[in-house]
C-alpha cells in the first residue's frame, strides 16, 4: 500500500502538493487519536487497543480502493494513519516485558521487523500492479493487512497497571517533545513522493519502482536493529547522530544519482536511516515514564512525531511542485543539525531510572 499509493493518486489525477496534503493531513488528523487511545488502554490494558489500531489501518487501506477522485482519499488517509496509534502501544509493551539491558535492541529488532512486509513485497509491486493494475496490486495490501490485525491476537496481553505518583516528568523530556515534530519533518521529507521521484524523474519502468521503496525498508530495518544495539552499548547520542550522518548521505546520493540506476541503488538503502533513530528514542522514553503512564507518554510522543510527519507530508508535496530535488535538499541541509539536537537533549533525559515504588 505504502509503495503505490502516491503513484495511485496520481493515477486519479492528483499533483504531488495533493498526494502530499491527503496523506498529510490523514496523518495530522489521525493523531488526535492517539492520546484518548494511549490513556484508555493504560487503564484498560493494550491488547485490545493495539487490535483496534491495526482494525483501523486495515480499514483505512480499504477505503482507498474504490475512490474514483483523489480528493475523497482523506478518508482513507485518516483511517489507515490511525493505525499509527498502534506503534506507541507496541512500544510500552515491549517496555514492560523486556528487561531495561536489551530493551533498546528488542524495540530495534520489532521496529526492523515492522519494515519485512515491505522488503519482501515492494520487489514485487511494481510488477503487481503492472499487470493488475494500482487498484489492484493494493486489494492484495489490503489483504496482508487482514492478515496482520489477526495475528495481534496471539500477541500476550498484559494487565493495566495501577497508577503510583512519581517524579514530575524532567523538562528535558518536554523539550524533547518539542523538538521531536521537527524531526519528524526532516527524517521524512523525502517519502511521500519519493516512489514518484523513481518513477518521473529517474524514470524507472513502473515494474521496478518497487525495488527501490523495498531498498529504503530494507535500510530502515538493518539500521533500526543495529541503532538499537548500538544505543545499548555506547549509548543514545551516537546512535541519533549517526542516523542522521548516513541519513545526508542518502539523501545527498540519490540527489546526484540522476537515472543511474546502479547509483540509485545505494541512496535508498541509505534512507532507511529515517527511521533508524525511533527505537533509540522509544528505549529512552521509558526511564522517564511512569510505569503506569507509559502507553499514554508513547502515545503523546508518537502525537507530535505524527504532527511532524503530516506537515511534512504537506511541505514536501508543495516543494516537489517548485521542484523535485527540493526535498532532499532540505533533508541534506537539516538532517544533521536537527539530531544533533535531539542527541543533547538525550544525554539530558538518559538517567538510570531511580528505585521508585
Amino acid at each position: 500500500v505504502a509503495t503505490l499509493l502516491p503513484l495511485f493518486l496520481r493515477e486519479l489525477g492528483a499533483t504531488a502538493t495533493d498526494i502530499g496534503l491527503v496523506i498529510g493531513v490523514g496523518n495530522i488528523v489521525a493523531a488526535l487519536g492517539f492520546l484518548p487511545i494511549g490513556l484508555a488502554a493504560d487503564r484498560i490494558g493494550r491488547k485490545p487497543f493495539m487490535l483496534v489500531a491495526w482494525g483501523c489501518s486495515t480499514a483505512g487501506a480499504a477505503l482507498f480502493l474504490p475512490l474514483t477522485d483523489c480528493r475523497l482519499g482523506f478518508f482513507g488517509s485518516i483511517r489507515y494513519w490511525l493505525g499509527s496509534a498502534g506503534l506507541p502501544l507496541m512500544s510500552s509493551h515491549l517496555a514492560a516485558t523486556t528487561p531495561r539491558a536489551r530493551l533498546g535492541t528488542s524495540l530495534g529488532v520489532a521496529y526492523g521487523a515492522f519494515f519485512l512486509g515491505t522488503i519482501v513485497v515492494s520487489p514485487f509491486a511494481g510488477q503487481a500492479a503492472a499487470t493488475l493494475g494500482l487498484r489492484g496490486a493494493m486489494a492484495l495490501g489490503v489483504g496482508a493487512f487482514v492478515l496482520s490485525t489477526l495475528a495481534v491476537l496471539f500477541v500476550r496481553a498484559t494487565p493495566p497497571l495501577v497508577h503510583v505518583a512519581g517524579p514530575a516528568l524532567p523538562r528535558a523530556f518536554w523539550t524533547l517533545l518539542a523538538i521531536t515534530p521537527l524531526a519528524a519533518l526532516i527524517a521524512n521529507i523525502v517519502n511521500p513522493l519519493f516512489p514518484v521521484f523513481v518513477r518521473d524523474v529517474a524514470a524507472v519502468p513502473l515494474e521496478r519502482v518497487g525495488i527501490y521503496v523495498g531498498l529504503v525498508a530494507a535500510g530502515a530495518a538493518l539500521l533500526s536493529t543495529v541503532n538499537g544495539r548500538i544505543a545499548d552499548v555506547l549509548g543514545a547520542a551516537p546512535a541519533v547522530v549517526g542516523a542522521g550522518v548516513i541519513l545526508t548521505a542518502g539523501a545527498a546520493i540519490v540527489a546526484l544519482a540522476g537515472r543511474s540506476e546502479p547509483a540509485l541503488a545505494l541512496g535508498p538503502l541509505l534512507l532507511g536511516a529515517q527511521q533508524a533513530a525511533s527505537p533509540v528514542l522509544a528505549a529512552a522514553l521509558e526511564r522517564v515514564l511512569p510505569p503506569a503512564r507509559a502507553t499514554l507518554g508513547y502515545s503523546a510522543f508518537q502525537l507530535v512525531y505524527a504532527v511532524g510527519f503530516g506537515v511534512g507530508g504537506v511541505f514536501a508535496g508543495t516543494l516537489y511542485d517548485v521542484d523535485a530535488l527540493l526535498p532532499l535538499l532540505v533533508q541534506i541541509a537539516l538532517a544533521i543539525p536537527v539530531t544533533a539536537t535531539v542527541a543533547l537533549i538525550l544525554v539530558r533525559i538518559v538517567r538510570p531510572r531511580p528505585t521508585t515504588a
